[in-house]
């Protein structure tokens, strides 16, 4: 049975957005030096609705990354990146072999779908982890992993032990910044410097109750990097914004 397969059968066993344009999709179709192969896309889980969460893994190296394009249905800034990195990765001499990366389309289809922050029982995604401050709530549900798509992340992230995870959010701030948890100060640290986006430290956002970030940052220690893209951002400009920061985050040692 397939790494994909496998994962699929363990999963399914067990903010005021302005909204940004879809031109961006057109950049997609042009010849760049910098996409070597199109995405391959495979269903490996479901939404609450049965829509497919899909992922893809670039590399054999044997550092691990894993990368989440979005965790929030009305926060699409982050997409141009996720259908662009692919072939950025691919491109940039040597990252193959020092790097496995694992890239997670759209944590939150039914979100997107409908361009609501959370799931399709209006729970938000990132407040739903098994996190030591996690807190039960309607919108936040009632126990860590009661949805399919906590839970999905969840396995994958047991099964894979990444060493770094990135995950794009949007911010409504009036400013693109990069945030963290855990021990990812270097990797924020690195990607502010490329990229001009300011480093803005947890104590001066809101609390974030089973968050992702406070779960894997604060409890298992793992460095999760959290890109804050301005709200209403084109998602190509954003892509270009941090292009070079990302690969050097990815490539560093």
């Amino acid at each position: 049975m397939s790494r994909f397969a496998l994962l699929g059968a363990i999963v399914l066993g067990g903010c005021m957005s302005t909204e940004p344009t879809d031109a961006w999709r057109d950049r997609l179709d042009e010849p760049e030096s910098t996409r070597s192969r199109p995405a391959v896309w495979q269903a490996a889980g479901r939404s609450v609705e049965g829509r497919a969460i899909e992922i893809q893994t670039l590399g054999m190296g044997p550092r691990r990354v894993l990368w989440i394009g979005s965790i929030h249905g009305n926060e699409r800034e982050g997409s141009f990146a996720t259908e662009a990195l692919p072939g950025a990765f691919l491109a940039y001499p040597g990252l193959e072999q020092r790097v496995t990366m694992t890239m997670i389309r759209d944590l939150d289809p039914d979100g997107t779908a409908i361009r609501r922050r959370g799931n399709a029982r209006h729970v938000d995604l990132n407040r739903n982890f098994p996190a030591s401050n996690f807190h039960p709530g309607r919108d936040r549900g009632f126990r860590p992993l009661d949805q399919p798509e906590t839970r999905f992340v969840y396995e994958l992230i047991k099964n894979d032990a990444p060493d770094l995870v990135i995950v794009c959010h949007s911010s409504q701030r009036g400013q693109s910044f990069v945030n963290y948890d855990g021990p990812a100060w270097p990797f924020a640290a690195r990607f502010s410097r490329i990229s001009s986006y300011p480093v803005v430290h947890s104590n001066e956002l809101d609390s974030t109750p089973g968050s992702l970030g406070s779960w894997l940052g604060h409890d298992q220690g793992i460095p999760v990097l959290t890109l804050e893209f301005r709200r209403g951002t084109d998602p190509a400009r954003a892509w270009d914004e941090t292009r070079q920061a990302i690969l050097s985050t990815l490539a560093m040692r």
